[in-house]
């Protein structure tokens, strides 16, 4: 970061964030980038999933708007066909009545690019930047095709389809820009880490080249916390080799493991609706967790209050484990949420709290509650930074 501000980088420090439905609606991720780029100035948000993937999906500072004809695939649907890149998401159509639209309410495209996979069927496709024509392109070919376009300061993209073929969308948005810092964020409602498993290998090579990220935050935990058949050992096994991949694949990469937030589950077979809210918060008992499936099967009165499903705990620990023995960098969400007091219930108080930090699922944090962990975590990542600054400053040292 010293770099950015003595003037002597020559391109963005650039920022991934992949995770679940925490950052699919852009609060906390959209958080962050906002403060990193306020701090560092504006190095765009690099790349978008094609259409609109999934309903709820958000970017902070965005609007995005396609037809309806086009056929979207989820990796996170393991029957999805791929292949797939850093969104998890393709859409295709052949249809020249087709559209895709990104809009930046405010600032510019410096530059822009969109991935699509080639084809020996591919069709012919339109690319407009603020209403003009900026080419006609093809996606005949075999594999993942680049179409980067350098200058300009558009605010508006739309893509078309010519009608020729079909026309393969895996991402589009910003290129890596020549200062301030690239944000980009990239989660799927319901995604695991075992979602990276299914995207193609040779575009994630490709696409992470072209991104050259200086740090790549996962940030997964919650559904496979809310998984009570979920092995840890295998977890850790599966993070520390997502770890290693990354790092082969992106040298450049600091890594960092966000742990899973604090979450807490009303067993379903309790009173639903605004009772819910009635209900306390209490964690298991070691002989609950013991005991925890064949409770839910008898669906005893023991678990009847809220209570971090025994998983969860489970998987942060595997997150905490496997991030120090490959060398990168852990943050426990749930410690930062309870600020103190017993991270197990720490969601609770955030649902209660006036005005509300979560929502009732005792899962999702509100736009309020996503501020205030995106302010904890830059405290974190920062602090050190701050710091050294101030050391260099007293010393009349350049920094970094």
């Amino acid at each position: 970061m010293g770099e950015l501000e003595n003037g002597t980088r020559t391109r963005a420090v650039s920022i991934l964030h992949l995770g679940d439905s925490h950052i699919a609606a852009d609060r906390f991720s959209g958080d962050l980038a906002a403060r990193f780029q306020v701090r560092f100035g504006d190095g765009g948000r690099g790349h978008f999933p094609p259409a609109e993937p999934f309903p709820y999906f958000a970017r902070q500072g965005y609007e995005v708007s396609a037809s309806e004809g086009w056929h979207i695939a989820n990796s996170q649907r393991p029957d999805a066909p791929g292949p797939f890149g850093l969104t998890g998401i393709r859409a295709q159509s052949g249809s020249a009545a087709d559209f895709m639209r990104l809009a930046a309410r405010a600032g510019a495209f410096s530059s822009f690019a969109v991935d699509v996979w080639g084809a020996p069927e591919g069709g012919s496709f339109q690319l407009f930047l603020d209403g003009e024509e900026a080419g006609i392109f093809s996606s005949k070919g075999h594999g993942l095709i680049r179409v980067a376009l350098k200058g300009g300061m558009a605010s508006r993209a739309e893509l078309r389809p010519m009608g020729d073929g079909p026309v393969t969308v895996l991402g589009w948005g910003s290129a890596p820009a020549a200062r301030g810092v690239l944000y980009e964020a990239q989660g799927i409602p319901g995604a695991r880490l075992s979602i990276l498993e299914r995207w193609d290998e040779d575009v994630l090579r490709a696409e992470l080249e072209a991104l050259k990220p200086d740090l790549i935050i996962l940030d997964y935990g919650t559904n496979e916390g809310f998984d009570d058949a979920l092995s840890p050992v295998q977890y850790k096994r599966l993070l520390g080799q997502t770890l290693r991949r990354l790092g082969e694949w992106a040298p450049g990469a600091s890594l960092a493991v966000i742990g899973a937030r604090s979450g807490a589950r009303l067993p379903s077979y309790l009173k639903t609706g605004a009772e819910r809210r009635t209900y306390p918060c209490v964690p298991l008992a070691l002989n609950e967790k013991a005991k925890y499936p064949a409770l839910l099967a008898q669906e005893s009165p023991v678990l009847a209050r809220w209570h971090a499903p025994p998983s969860l705990g489970a998987v942060r620990a595997a997150q905490e484990e496997a991030a120090a023995a490959e060398g990168a960098f852990f943050w426990n969400a749930a410690t930062a949420m309870a600020a103190g007091e017993g991270a197990a219930c720490a969601i609770h108080t955030w649902v209660l709290a006036e005005p509300p930090l979560a929502y009732s699922d005792h899962v999702h944090l509100t736009p309020a509650g996503a501020e205030r962990l995106a302010a904890r975590f830059w405290e974190a990542l920062m602090g050190p930074y701050e710091a050294a600054q101030c050391r260099a400053r007293g010393a009349g040292n350049a920094l970094f």
